[in-house]
Formats: C-alpha cells, sequence, structure tokens
C-alpha cells in the first residue's frame, strides 16, 4: 500500500507525462498496479486550469473499489487553447 505523499509523487510524474492529453480530456484515468487514478476538471475548479485528483485502491482482485476513493491535492495543470 502507498502512501498518500507516494500516491502525489505517481500523480505529479503522470501529470508531467500526459498533461495535454489530460487537459484535453477533462476527466482522465490511468490504472497502475493496485490504484486507479482519475484526475479531472470539475466542481469548485472547473475551467480554472485546476484538476482534482482521485485515487481508486484495487479490491485484491484486480478491479478498482469505487466506493472508496482518497483524494490528494487538486493541482494547477492549465486550460485547453
Amino acid at each position: 500500500m502507498l502512501t498518500v505523499e507516494q500516491l502525489q509523487k505517481v500523480a505529479s510524474m503522470l501529470i508531467k507525462a500526459y498533461r495535454a492529453e489530460i487537459i484535453k480530456d477533462g476527466d482522465w484515468w490511468f490504472g497502475i498496479d493496485d490504484y486507479d487514478f482519475n484526475i479531472h476538471d470539475g466542481g469548485d475548479f472547473e475551467g480554472t486550469g485546476f484538476f482534482n485528483i482521485n485515487v481508486y485502491e484495487h479490491n485484491g482482485k484486480g478491479m478498482s473499489d469505487y466506493s472508496h476513493w482518497f483524494d490528494l491535492d487538486p493541482v494547477f495543470i492549465g486550460v485547453s487553447a
């Protein structure tokens, strides 16, 4: 199990690698071994360039448990042109 700090670091690496795609999609998903990341524009930050990050832990059977998630710190990624 990763710590919140480790999850935030993974999210930062994903944002660095997929920034343009994340901004374009607006609701972007990426899965790693034990977690699914949802980086999305919405809620209080919609249209501001800040994105929410939700992380869903897998349930031990390779599937995410969407009833429980971690909210990581929102980050400024930018807005689409």
